[in-house]
């Protein structure tokens, strides 16, 4: 398996760079407070926080897990204002479900950085005790049985 993590590159690396090299994503160095990992299915967020900036190995990016110490996370409750976005962001995608990664920075700005259409669910289900699999399995029956009906 590949994995890709957001790696902070300093001044003196950009001016090494090759004129042309493998395509890239540049985005600002963020002061983060947290990070926000928010599960959309039909209408519905589901938001943890992930307060991964005290750790020298997390914080730049949470996917780089410590394992020994892991990071906290815990339930959070989206401003109304971010929810709408998210639904019409995910209608405007025709997305019914996805993974969504935000930061909070320091000076009180909320960060879009991607959704992940095919995202995830367990490593916001089970620390959050959201029980999203069984949210999923009843809407995935739902629909098996309204598909059955003449």
């Amino acid at each position: 398996m590949f994995l890709m993590y957001t790696t902070l590159i300093e001044p003196e690396a950009l001016a090494t760079l090759p004129e042309v090299f493998t395509p890239s994503l540049f985005q600002e160095c963020l002061d983060k407070e947290y990070e926000l990992r928010v599960f959309y299915l039909d209408d519905e967020t589901y938001a943890m926080a992930i307060f991964s900036q005290g750790d020298p190995q997390t914080r730049v990016d949470f996917r780089r897990y410590n394992h020994q110490k892991p990071n906290r996370r815990v339930p959070y409750r989206l401003e109304e204002r971010t929810v709408q976005s998210i639904c019409k962001l995910m209608h405007d995608l025709e997305l019914e479900t996805g993974s969504l990664d935000l930061i909070r920075t320091h000076n009180g700005r909320l960060v879009f950085l991607e959704v992940n259409p095919v995202g995830q669910f367990g490593m916001v289900s089970k620390p959050c005790n959201y029980h999203l699999e069984r949210k999923l399995a009843e809407r995935l029956i739902a629909r098996a049985q309204h598909a059955r009906q003449p």
